[in-house]
């Protein structure tokens, strides 16, 4: 199909069908655009919202003519802008010319209460995937709630918001992120480059941590190993030790027997010899000379 009458047909159907303004054309314009027919991507897709927002203008043409100017520059702003403007043009050129006969018409009137409350659900829904594609985190998800409250509680002005905006991102660009040291912004390849090289020496660390700790688990354990190797030796050294004692305790043993036999034999000897040494020395002879119920006295030893 030819780009231009493509072009046309696709902004033609998302005029037709979208219901409450601007806002409630993004699912659609996100829809055909960005995920069935791949003319932008996501990332685009979001920056062209914002500069849309921020033109002079209604928000559903400025988006129109930015997205066709960048598949066909001008001819493309100019079918696009046409594809969605010509069927609101001849609806809303149609009610004007019955509004009369239909304005107090109560289906109607109960047509619209319905489609009202999905107006609002088709703006909200395409608020949370611009918020993700636009990386909100914990870090910045403050950034588009102040910015509510300021419009919704205080009337300040969308313009003054998006100028703040843009200058706290510029700022913020330009000191804190996305520029070398020498001012120049860093293309994608770049950052997902440096992250890389962020997150290797962090694992690098990570890694040096642990191996640092092995090395202090080998170390104890080769101490420990030691100290039960010393143990043993010192353990190999008292049982040599107590071998070679052990002849010498044997030869005390058999000399204190060969003694103990040689006064045996002695006694012996003596007792054959000198019988009445052994009797005075008898403590059962001493026991009954002492004893004071011997009915013997001295007088009867005597005779």
């Amino acid at each position: 199909m030819n780009i231009y009458l493509d072009t046309f047909t696709t902004f033609a159907k998302i005029g037709a069908f979208t219901i409450g303004g601007g806002y409630a054309m993004l699912p659609l314009i996100e829809e055909e655009v960005v995920n069935k027919k791949k003319w932008i991507d996501s990332k685009d897709f979001l920056d062209l919202v914002a500069i849309a927002q921020s033109a002079p203008g209604v928000f559903a043409v400025n988006i129109s003519i930015f997205i066709g100017y960048r598949l066909r520059k001008a001819k493309g702003a100019i079918v696009a802008t046409l594809g969605s403007i010509l069927p609101s043009f001849l609806i809303i050129l149609l009610i004007a010319l019955f509004f009369q006969e239909f304005k107090d018409n109560e289906y109607v009137e109960r047509i619209f209460k319905g489609i009202r409350p999905a107006v609002v659900a088709l703006i909200a829904a395409p608020t949370f995937r611009l918020a993700k594609s636009a990386n909100i985190n914990r870090n910045t998800f403050w950034i588009p709630v102040v910015s509510a409250l300021l419009i919704w509680l205080l009337g300040v002005s969308p313009i003054y918001i998006i100028i703040a905006a843009g200058i706290g991102g510029y700022v913020y660009g330009r000191f804190y992120s996305g520029q070398d040291e020498e001012g120049r912004v860093k293309t994608p390849e770049e950052k997902a480059r440096e992250k890389a090289v962020a997150e290797a020496k962090k694992e690098a660390k990570r890694k040096e941590k642990e191996y640092r700790k092995l090395q202090e688990k080998l170390e104890k354990s080769r101490k420990e190993q030691e100290e039960a190797q010393r143990k043993a030796e010192a353990a190999k050294r008292k049982e040599a030790e107590a071998l070679q004692m052990l002849p010498l305790a044997q030869e005390e043993a058999k000399k204190a027997k060969e003694e103990a036999i040689r006064r045996k034999e002695e006694e012996r000897r003596l007792r054959v010899e000198e019988p009445g040494l052994f009797d005075v020395l008898d403590p059962r002879k001493l026991t009954e000379d002492n004893d004071p119920n011997n009915d013997y006295d001295d007088e009867d030893d005597d005779l």
